[in-house]
């Protein structure tokens, strides 16, 4: 069995701003687990544990679904509060385009997982105090990255480890 997910790595031009965006947020006195930044990305469809046997024809639909959408800017910018801004259990940024959207809900629907609206997690909140104040704070933060051409989507392997989860790309799917 292979613990995995479709999402998108973050590209590499993009990757110093969102770290500098954790690096503020490490300011502020909340107990958390950044997200490293080789494993920063974009989740379309959770699958959790898949059968080996099963990831090439996964590929197969992945690519399928893929060659109906062309290749598309996504912007990234905005902190989310997920599930809400009340009772938050990660911090993430927004990805604004509409395609990573219906792509999600696409490979929820042939290929199975869990969908969630698209966002690139920052970190996963343990602890927080003051949290009215800790919010406001998180509001003040630049958190505009920029936007890049989501040319492709990945399935990727999450091996958990001590020192926290590796990513491998198993496969990869091209946008028209």
């Amino acid at each position: 069995m292979v613990r995995c997910f479709i999402g998108i790595m973050a590209p590499e031009n993009l990757k110093n701003k969102i770290v500098s965006i954790q690096d503020s947020l490490k300011k502020l006195p909340i107990e958390c687990k950044m997200v490293e930044a080789e494993n920063l990305h974009i989740c379309l469809s959770f699958l959790g544990e898949v059968e080996e046997s099963k990831i090439e024809g996964m590929s197969k639909k992945l690519d399928s679904i893929c060659e109906r959408y062309e290749a598309s800017a996504v912007e990234i910018s905005g902190i989310k509060f997920i599930p809400n801004e009340n009772y938050f259990r990660v911090l993430a940024l927004d990805c604004h385009n509409s395609l990573l959207k219906t792509l999600g809900m696409n490979i929820e629907q042939e290929i199975g997982g869990d969908a969630k609206p698209p966002h690139l997690t920052l970190c996963r909140v343990k602890n927080i105090r003051e949290k009215g104040r800790i919010v406001a704070e998180i509001k003040k933060i630049d958190s505009y990255v920029g936007d890049f051409t989501v040319s492709s989507v990945q399935i990727i392997k999450s091996q958990l480890q001590k020192s926290g989860p590796t990513y491998t790309v198993l496969r990869e799917s091209k946008l028209r």
